[in-house]
C-alpha cells in the first residue's frame, strides 16, 4: 500500500504508545524546533505527559491515543515520542481495519518495533524504523541523521541507497539478496514469537539491533529465534547498533561472537554495524518495503516506492 507524501504545512501526530515523558523534558522544545524547521506542524496526543507506573498512560489510553491519530484527518504521519516498554500490552487492542482505511506512516524504534511490524503485517502499510521524538530532540542528533530523515519524509524512496555515512559497516557473509525488510529490536522480535504478531522471516531481509543487554541475554534471544526455525527462512540479515551490549567478564563472548555463531554458517548475505538503532548517526529503514541487500557493498537499496506518485 502506498502512502501520501508529506508537504510543507502538514501535521505530525505525536504519541506515547510505550513509555512516558515529562512535559518538562528539554528535548520537547528542540523536537518542536526541528519539526518546524522541516515546515511541519505538530499535534500532541493525550498520552504526552501522562504516566502510569513506567507507561505513558493506561493501556486503554495509549491504544486509543494511537487510534485517534490514525482517524484524525489533520494528522498526516504519526511519531512515537519514545520507546521504553508498553507496545506489547496494546498491540492486540488496535483496530487494524481502521488503520488500513486511514494509512499513515508510523515512525519509531526500540519498543515501537512491535507496532511497526504488526501494522505492516496486518495492513500492508509500510512503517519506518526511524528516530523517536526524543531522538529528534537530542542536541547530539547529527546533521547526517537529520538529512536522512528529511529525505525519507519528503522524497521518493524508490532506488534510494542506504549505507553508513562513514561506510563503516562490516560484511560478515558476502552476497546479494532481495526481500521485504522487517525487524527492529531483538528483544521485541523475540517477545512476539508464538503470538499472532510474530514477525515472519520467510524470504525477508531482517534488521536486528539491541541496547543494554548482556551477551548471555542476546544469546538467549538468538537461541529462541534459531529454535523457532526463523533464521533459516530469511534471505539476509542486517545488524545495527548493539549499544552497551558488552560484558565486563573477560571470559564472556561478545555480541559479535554470538552473531558469528548463530549466523555465520547460514550462507546468507549478512552485514553488521549498520547505522541504525540506539546510537548515532541514525539511518531510517522502511519496514515492509522490498529492498536489496548487497553485503559486499554494505548497502540497502529500496526497490519499492513508499509514496503515491504525484
Amino acid at each position: 500500500m502506498k502512502l501520501k507524501k508529506l508537504k510543507a504545512g502538514d501535521t505530525v501526530g505525536i504519541v506515547c504508545p510505550a513509555g512516558s515523558i515529562s512535559l518538562d523534558s528539554k528535548r520537547i522544545k528542540l523536537l518542536e524546533e526541528r519539526l518546524t524547521g522541516f515546515g511541519l506542524k505538530y499535534k500532541y496526543g493525550i498520552t504526552i505527559g501522562k504516566k502510569v507506573a513506567y507507561l505513558g498512560g493506561s493501556d486503554e489510553e495509549r491504544a486509543s491515543d494511537l487510534m485517534a491519530m490514525f482517524k484524525d484527518s489533520e494528522v498526516k504521519i504519526i511519531l512515537a515520542m519514545l520507546g521504553g516498554y508498553g507496545c506489547s500490552r496494546i498491540v492486540d487492542r488496535l483496530d487494524y481495519d481502521v488503520i488500513k482505511a486511514n494509512p499513515k506512516l508510523l515512525i519509531g524504534f526500540s519498543d515501537i518495533t512491535v507496532l511497526l511490524n504488526s501494522i505492516n503485517k496486518l495492513t500492508d502499510i509500510p512503517t519506518l524504523h526511524g528516530p523517536v521524538g526524543i531522538y529528534l530532540g537530542k542536541e547530539e542528533f547529527d546533521q547526517e541523521s537529520i538529512n536522512d530523515f528529511y529525505e525519507v519524509l519528503f522524497s521518493k524512496q524508490l532506488n534510494r541507497v542506504l549505507k553508513n555515512p562513514k561506510d563503516d559497516s562490516i560484511t560478515l557473509t558476502n552476497g546479494v539478496a532481495r526481500g521485504k525488510l522487517v525487524g527492529g529490536n531483538l528483544s521485541l522480535i523475540n517477545n512476539l514469537i508464538g503470538t499472532p504478531y510474530e514477525i515472519d522471516f520467510s524470504d525477508k531481509i531482517v534488521f536486528i539491533e539491541e541496547v543494554d543487554e548482556k551477551p548471555y541475554a542476546i544469546d538467549r534471544y538468538l537461541s529462541s529465534l534459531r529454535l523457532s526455525k526463523s533464521l533459516e527462512k530469511a534471505k539476509g540479515f542486517v545488524f545495527g547498533y548493539f549499544t552497551n551490549c558488552e560484558s565486563s567478564d573477560v571470559d564472556s563472548w561478545g555480541y559479535l561472537d554470538l552473531i558469528e555463531q548463530y549466523f555465520g554458517d547460514l550462507n546468507k548475505p549478512i552485514i553488521y554495524n549498520f547505522a541504525s538503532g540506539h546510537d548515532l548517526p541514525f539511518i531510517s529503514l522502511p519496514i515492509g518495503l522490498e529492498v536489496e541487500l548487497d553485503a559486499g557493498k554494505k548497502t540497502i537499496t529500496i526497490l519499492e516506492e513508499m509514496y503515491e506518485t504525484d
